[in-house]
């Protein structure tokens, strides 16, 4: 009876014994597998910042140190310490993210940013369209040598308020130096008060004018007799 029990005994130390080398063996792999990658890693990281004459981001540096301190560890291994290489590994992985987020923006800014002596601005098509015809109709009765009869107005006060709008638009962006007046706002509360001015409840005055515009362009119709 002895005997038997000191063979199981022996029979279950050796299998613990195997079971714990196994064990010890698949997380040295796992770690050394890690340590592979992040060397790989390293490594393409620093050939890209050379080839680009550039330092690695602090972020990344740091967090390829305290990889590289771990993986120098020399204990034995524990259910924690792959977890450990897991989150270092998460943290590198954040940075590079990081960093590649930071220069692709910076990168997107420099490129959409206007040459130098030039400027930018985000109009509507509203206001494209607006901009184009007053520009247009403005060049016309610029020219000395325009002899045009025809009546172009704005339709309706919220046509002449989208023009008003526009026109703004292009003036508040004009360097302060470069202004031909002073505050393009005093421009633009001019406008509005021309159009608060005019569409109002109509007068007779303001009817009679209104038919004379209308009479200019729509030409009467002549009848013939019999």
């Amino acid at each position: 009876m002895i005997v038997l029990l000191i063979i199981i005994g022996l029979l279950t130390v050796l299998l613990w014994a195997c079971w714990s080398s196994a064990r010890s063996y698949y997380q040295n792999g796992r770690i050394k597998g890690m340590d592979e990658a992040v060397q790989q890693i390293v490594r393409g990281i620093g050939r890209h910042y050379e080839m680009a004459a550039r330092s690695t981001p602090s972020g990344v540096s740091n967090a390829i140190a305290e990889i590289k301190a771990l993986l120098n560890q020399r204990h034995p291994l524990k259910t924690q310490d792959v977890e450990r290489h897991h989150l270092q590994i998460s943290l590198l992985a954040d940075a590079i993210g990081e960093a590649c987020c930071s220069k692709g923006q910076a990168e997107g800014v420099e490129m959409m940013a206007p040459a130098e002596g030039y400027l930018r601005v985000d109009l509507s098509v509203i206001e494209l369209l607006q901009l184009s015809r007053l520009a247009h109709l403005g060049f016309l009765h610029m020219m000395p040598n325009y002899r045009g009869l025809e009546v172009q107005r704005f339709s309706d006060e919220l046509d002449a308020q989208e023009g008003a709008r526009s026109i703004y638009t292009l003036e508040r962006v004009i360097p302060l130096k470069e202004r031909p007046f002073v505050d393009p706002a005093a421009h633009y509360i001019w406008r509005e008060q021309l159009i608060s001015d005019w569409w109002q409840p109509p007068t007779p005055k303001r009817a009679e004018y209104v038919k004379d515009l209308r009479s200019l362009v729509t030409p009467p119709l002549t009848t013939t007799s019999p």
